[in-house]
């Protein structure tokens, strides 16, 4: 044992000097090596994981602005109570009666309409003798956006609310200029004195003024901002414009930035073409003459209107209406 002890330095020596000079080695070969590679840089930080993205929301469509609240004396079409109507048709006077009977009317000739979200609001306009006046807010209408307006005076045997097989085609096209004309189309419907079913001759003494029968229709539906006016008048409806013109010798009765008569004359011809020398009638942009089967001659009102008036060649009564408002302003 005590040989072995005495051994122990010997070999812990003797393993240093056969260790040593291969630690030197390695030590060598490591730092040639790290030599040739060139200053190391420090290693790069772990990659942090990212958050996933999140999946885009998609736009919500603008909600429609609210309706106007109507006010008293005027109705909604699609939403007057039954007790309501039944006030109005119960009521003395026959004005009341007959916007009764115009509510039921138009329900069914502008289901189609009201069902796409169209409003249409009835009332007793003063500046058409108080007779019932329609008007038609297409959906989305917004009544802080310029507006384009048409007011209408039918003809003969029709009304302001004919199922969609009348021979006038009002009803239809008057969806179709709804539809082309987008969310701030508006269209005006004044009633005659007499209105009803069947065949008569319209009576349109009621007419006080055309302009006031518009601006008191667009106020009753919030109407703000009118920017462009269209005024038409089909067969018989030329004489709301005789009787418009004829109360007011200043033309105030009329304003349209455009006016359509559709095979309209019958003694409005004249008054038109008087018309042409006062403030609204030179303000008129353009004067269109649909002429179906009227004979009555238009010379004045080209001579009166000029460049301004042109002449539509459309060989049927009825066509007349069915053309309204299709022709570049």
């Amino acid at each position: 044992m005590d040989t072995l002890r005495s051994l122990a330095p010997m070999v812990s020596e003797g393993l240093q000097w056969a260790i040593l000079p291969q630690l030197k080695i390695g030590q060598f070969v490591a730092e040639k090596a790290i030599g040739a590679l060139g200053p190391q840089k420090p290693a790069a930080p772990p990659v942090q994981p990212q958050p996933l993205p999140q999946p885009v929301q998609a736009a919500q469509p603008a909600a429609p602005p609210p309706r106007h609240e109507l006010p008293p004396g005027s109705y909604d079409v699609a939403s007057i109570t039954a007790e309501q109507l039944d006030g109005l048709k119960r009521s003395k006077n026959p004005k009341d009666q007959a916007l009764a009977a115009t509510i039921q009317r138009s329900r069914t000739a502008y289901a189609e309409l009201l069902k796409n979200g169209s409003q249409i609001i009835a009332h007793r306009n003063e500046g058409n003798g108080g007779q019932p006046v329609l008007t038609l807010l297409p959906p989305g209408f917004d009544p802080s956006h310029e507006t384009r307006v048409h007011t209408h005076y039918h003809g003969y045997n029709a009304t302001v609310a004919d199922d969609k097989n009348h021979g006038a085609g009002l009803t239809n096209r008057l969806a179709e200029i709804q539809k082309r004309g987008g969310p701030q189309t508006v269209i005006v419907l004044p009633e005659c004195a007499n209105a009803q079913g069947g065949k008569y001759a319209t009576d349109w003494s009621n007419v006080k003024s055309q302009s006031e029968t518009t601006n008191q229709a667009l106020q009753a539906a919030g109407v703000s901002n009118p920017t462009y006016r269209v005024v038409s008048a089909h067969s018989g409806g030329g004489d709301a414009l005789t009787y418009a013109l004829s109360r007011d010798k200043t033309g105030a009765g009329l304003q349209a930035d455009r006016l359509e008569l559709q095979d309209c004359l019958y003694g409005s011809q004249g008054p038109v073409a008087n018309w042409a020398k006062t403030e609204n009638g030179r303000a008129a942009r353009s004067i269109v003459y649909f002429h179906g089967t009227n004979n009555a001659s238009d010379s004045g009102l080209k001579s009166a209107f000029g460049d301004r008036y042109q002449r539509q060649n459309l060989g049927d009564h009825n066509k007349t209406n069915q053309m309204m408002d299709s022709y570049p302003d």
